[in-house]
C-alpha cells in the first residue's frame, strides 16, 4: 500500500491535506495556511518549471522592494518546511507533494494518447477532474492568466470527451461533460451540438430540444442565430412541438445525423399533430 502524501488542491479551491500519523494510514487533515503560504503554494502548483526566488518574490509581492519581498519569501519557505524545495536560486514544490492539477493534466495526456479507451471508468473520472476551474475567484494577474490557460484546455477536452463518450454509448458522462462546457460558454455552438447529440443518442429528445431552444434564446440576445448545421436537428414545423412532447424517439447509436420531418409529412401534418420522423 502506498504511503499517503500531502495533497494540494487548486481546482475548485485551494486546500492542503496532510497525512495523519505514520505508515500507511489514509487519514488526512486540512492544514491551516496563512495568506502568503497559500499564494506561494498555489503559484508553485500551477508553474510547470521551477521559478527563481527573484521571480517568485516579484510576482507575489510586486508592491514591495526586492529585499523586502525576498525576505518575505524566505520566511514563508521556512514556515512551509519540507513542502517546498530550494535548489540554488530556484524554488519548487517538493516531489512528495501531490497536486490535483498535475494529476488531471497527466490523466488528460494519457487519454489523448488513447482517446478510444472510454469503456473503463477513467474517462468519466477525467470528466470530474476537469469539472472545476483553477483557483476560481483569485484576482492576481498570474492566477487569472493560468486560469484562462487551463480553462481553454479543459473546455476543449470536455467537448471532445462528450463526443467520444457519446460514440461509445457512455451517455451519462457524455452529457455531464457537455453540460459543463455549455454552462461556461453558452454561445459555444460546437459544444451545444455535442450535448444535443449526447441527449439524442440517449433517447432524451425533450432534453435535446430544451438545449436547442436555450441556445436559440441565448443567440437572440446577441442578435445571432444558430448555424445551419445545428438548426438541421430541429427544423421549423407545426408538428414539432407536439412531437417532442408526445412521441419519444430512440436513435440508438445514430449520432450526429440530425432529426427532421420529411417535407411531405410537414405539408400533410401542418397544424394537425404528430408527423412522421426520419433520420437524415
Amino acid at each position: 500500500m502506498p504511503v499517503p502524501r500531502p495533497w494540494l488542491r487548486v481546482l475548485g479551491s485551494l486546500e492542503l491535506r496532510i497525512p495523519l500519523g505514520s505508515g500507511t494510514s489514509t487519514d488526512t487533515a486540512i492544514s491551516p495556511l496563512e495568506a502568503d503560504e497559500r499564494r506561494l503554494l498555489a503559484l508553485l502548483a500551477v508553474t510547470a518549471t521551477p521559478r527563481t526566488t527573484g521571480e517568485l518574490a516579484t510576482v507575489l509581492w510586486p508592491e514591495r522592494s526586492t529585499d523586502v519581498a525576498l525576505g518575505t519569501l524566505e520566511g514563508v519557505c521556512d514556515s512551509l518546511a519540507d513542502l517546498v524545495t530550494a535548489s540554488g536560486d530556484t524554488l519548487r514544490l517538493s516531489d512528495h507533494v501531490e497536486v490535483d492539477l498535475a494529476h488531471a493534466l497527466e490523466r488528460l495526456r494519457a487519454w489523448k494518447r488513447n482517446p478510444f479507451a472510454v469503456e473503463s471508468t477513467s474517462a468519466a473520472e477525467l470528466v470530474e477532474l476537469l469539472a472545476e476551474d483553477l483557483l476560481p475567484g483569485w484576482g492576481e494577474v498570474w492566477a487569472r492568466q493560468e486560469r484562462d490557460r487551463f480553462r481553454r484546455v479543459r473546455l476543449h477536452a470536455l467537448e471532445s470527451l462528450c463526443r467520444r463518450l457519446t460514440e461509445a454509448g457512455r451517455h451519462e458522462p457524455a452529457i455531464r461533460a457537455g453540460m459543463l462546457v455549455v454552462a461556461e460558454e453558452p454561445l459555444r455552438e460546437s459544444a451545444r451540438r455535442a450535448l444535443i447529440e449526447a441527449h439524442l443518442a440517449a433517447g432524451n429528445v425533450s432534453e435535446a430540444v430544451k438545449q436547442y431552444d436555450a441556445f436559440v434564446e441565448t443567440c437572440a440576445k446577441f442578435g445571432l442565430v444558430p448555424g445551419a448545421e445545428l438548426s438541421g436537428f430541429f427544423p421549423p414545423s407545426p408538428a414539432w412541438p407536439v412531437l417532442t412532447v408526445r412521441r419519444p424517439i430512440h436513435l440508438g447509436g445514430a449520432v450526429g445525423r440530425g432529426l427532421r420531418l420529411e417535407p411531405a409529412a410537414r405539408r400533410s401534418q401542418a397544424g394537425v399533430g404528430v408527423g412522421s420522423v426520419a433520420r437524415g
